[in-house]
């Protein structure tokens, strides 16, 4: 699991159908220190984070198929919580 701040939304006209009524985030995985680390990756997110909001994010397999309920789903990251405003600051 990792930090990472939510940059916006995305929209897709053409997406895998593993991906179909899925909120998919960018988000900017961050340090420790809350600075931008790696480049920015796509997500869903079932929990409806939303812009400048600091999440965990994963890339565990497992979690991915279960929430998808599909084994084939090409998403690699997917939001597991999000940070209260008080972490935030």
């Amino acid at each position: 699991m990792q930090i990472a701040r939510v940059l916006g939304h995305v929209t897709a006209t053409v997406k895998h159908s593993s991906l179909n009524g899925w909120k998919l985030i960018v988000l900017q995985p961050l340090d420790q220190q809350l600075r931008e680390d790696e480049f920015p990756q796509l997500a869903i997110d079932p929990l409806g984070a939303r812009k400048g909001d600091l999440v965990f994010f994963t890339s565990d397999t497992k979690y991915i198929q279960q929430l998808t309920k599909r084994r084939d789903s090409p998403i690699r990251f997917s939001v597991q919580g999000i940070l209260d405003a008080q972490t935030q600051s």
